[in-house]
């Protein structure tokens, strides 16, 4: 987490400018919303769609477009730039360490840790960071107006979201214990290779590739085994968090037609 903020610190500009953004496209979308609504009520009342109207709302619908578009490229960008600060950091930190502490490195489990840690949080900051900030922007914006609309009925059907909340906290906490055992097994399973590696002229000297062979073969088993345990649990975890996740909407239907 505290790395996580020196990266959003370093890129401050680009951070503010994209909420900034997300926070105009949910006005956007709602006013949109609006606009539509106020169309669909003329027709069932049999009254005539003035020009003016169409062309607000197909502006407007075009202007959610851009600043979606936009969102997304801004985000895509300043998402980029901070994976090159992560990987340009964890190279300088090589530079900053004595002689003794290299020799003492495994290159293994360095290597295992920029080519899959380095890379989930790569692939995190790419696909989810600012589209976690956008969906947050998106309640609070949505659920002011949906209060400012009808409280009692935004109150009543927004009362799972807690539990969902709740429930989500709880399975990042436990899929985030799964992938880090996962990756910790990867780890130790390329250190060991690389242990293999240096040591086999002395293995092939001594005739020792079968014993060593069988605790690689222990060392793969158990970063497949916790790779395959992390997966099941995320899928799992997940599928539950999805359907949870449609109570309210459902809850506001059925208490919005009664």
């Amino acid at each position: 987490m505290d790395l996580l903020k020196k990266l959003l610190y370093k890129r401050i500009g680009f951070v503010i400018l994209n909420i900034c953004i997300s926070i105009f496209a949910v006005a956007v979308s709602l006013w949109c919303n609006a606009q539509l609504s106020r169309i669909i009520n003329t027709i069932n009342i049999n009254s005539v769609v003035s020009a003016r109207t169409i062309i607000i709302a197909a502006v407007t619908i075009l202007s959610s477009m851009g600043l979606a578009y936009l969102l997304s490229i801004c985000s895509g960008w300043t998402c980029e730039t901070m994976a090159h600060d992560l990987r340009m950091g964890y190279a300088l930190h090589f530079t900053t360490l004595s002689i003794t502490e290299i020799e003492n490195l495994n290159a293994g489990e360095q290597l295992s840790r920029l080519q899959n840690e380095l890379s989930d949080v790569s692939g995190f900051l790419r696909t989810n960071l600012f589209a976690i900030v956008d969906d947050l922007i998106k309640f609070i914006v949505t659920f002011s107006w949906m209060l400012w609309i009808n409280p009692k009925l935004t109150l009543f059907a927004n009362m799972p979201t807690i539990f969902i909340i709740w429930y989500t906290v709880y399975s990042s906490k436990v899929i985030g214990k799964a992938v880090q055992k996962s990756q910790q097994a990867n780890a130790q399973m390329n250190g060991f290779a690389d242990m293999l590696i240096t040591v086999f002229p002395i293995l092939r000297l001594f005739d020792a590739n079968l014993p060593i062979q069988k605790q690689y073969n222990i060392a793969l088993e158990q970063w497949e085994s916790a790779s395959i345990s992390a997966e099941r649990r995320r899928a799992k975890l997940m599928s539950l968090s999805a359907l949870l996740s449609c109570i309210p909407l459902l809850l506001l239907f059925l208490i919005g037609g009664t």
